[in-house]
């Protein structure tokens, strides 16, 4: 009998060979102790078949497998996919421009195996690095601890980058119970997802850091700094109240807090990147009247005030 692995490592792929290889290198370098106890599995929306090349070349004495779509499934039901090819205790997504970061895949197995089945949602430290990989910051929970539904919940709205996508562990039983991505939500279904599986279980945070989440021009989140998308997180809102589980203050704290954050920070991606038009464009959703109502948060007040000057320049 095939022995279940602790951890399946599930690799979305799409059109990017090179970073596909370096995340594929930070799983087996230096990681032969875990080698039986992780499973990669890889599933591709990209052109070609490169990635299965590169998959035999650096991936030859692991477990893993490798699936092509002719036709691109999109990018929820290529997590779907993924996550339903798994085998693992424990499931994670390691988008094929992020990587684990040295001893990562070690103190993430380490983890869950001195967990056990304790806690079904686990969220590890990440480092948030540029396109060259240079750390722009380390993103941590200053000590392990648990997180209540409520508690996780009120993080999650609060905060637009609570949760990293590589840096989160899911028991493969969870999403048996809550189900798989929901593509009509669109780039924030990841959100809804989160959502849904802190409602049920919290989340419990760690202070080790395993992944590195990489940000530049090439990422599908660069285009989801827009109208539709506001009106997408503005729903999921809706949803969130109906759980029951905040107060309406804590709602609308947590609106304010959310949506200043994720455009402030959306503009300050474009601002790096040299793109001026579309840093007005990410601003002008401040704009949007079910968001110029929020009150903007004393945290986030001065940013908005040196951005919106800026936008306004010329």
């Amino acid at each position: 009998m095939i022995e279940i692995p602790i951890l399946s490592i599930c690799i979305p792929a799409y059109n990017r060979p090179l970073w596909f290889r370096r995340g594929l290198r930070s799983i087996v370098e230096e990681n032969l102790a875990c080698q039986s106890k992780i499973e990669v599995v890889i599933t591709d929306d990209s052109d070609d078949e490169c990635c299965r090349a590169i998959a035999e070349e650096e991936l030859n004495v692991w477990r893993w497998s490798y699936e092509h779509h002719s036709v691109a499934l999109g990018m929820a039901e290529n997590w779907n996919r993924a996550i339903t090819l798994a085998h693992g205790r424990y499931v994670m997504v390691l988008h094929d421009d992020d990587f684990f970061v040295v001893g990562g895949v070690g103190r993430l197995v380490a983890t869950l195996e001195r967990l056990g089945n304790q806690y079904p949602v686990l969220l590890f430290g990440v480092l948030v690095v540029d396109s060259q990989e240079g750390v722009i910051k380390r993103q941590v929970f200053g000590q392990d601890q648990f997180l209540s539904p409520h508690e996780s919940l009120i993080r999650l709205f609060s905060d637009s980058s609570f949760v990293r996508f590589p840096a989160i562990a899911v028991q493969r039983s969870c999403f048996e119970a809550v189900g798989l991505f929901r593509p009509e939500w669109k780039e924030p279904c990841d959100v809804e997802m989160w959502m849904r599986l802190f409602a049920v279980y919290g989340v419990y945070g760690l202070s080790a850091v395993t992944v590195a989440y990489r940000v530049h021009s090439q990422a599908l989140t660069m285009a989801s700094f827009n109208e539709q998308t506001i009106g997408i997180l503005l729903n999921l809102f809706k949803e969130l109240s109906l759980l029951n589980l905040l107060t309406e203050e804590q709602l609308q704290e947590c609106k304010q807090l959310f949506f200043y954050q994720y455009i402030l920070a959306g503009a300050w991606r474009q601002l790096r990147q040299g793109h001026w038009q579309a840093f007005k464009q990410v601003m002008a959703l401040l704009e949007i009247p079910n968001i110029k109502v929020l009150a903007c948060p004393q945290k986030w007040w001065s940013l908005q005030v040196v951005f919106h000057l800026l936008a306004h320049i010329g």
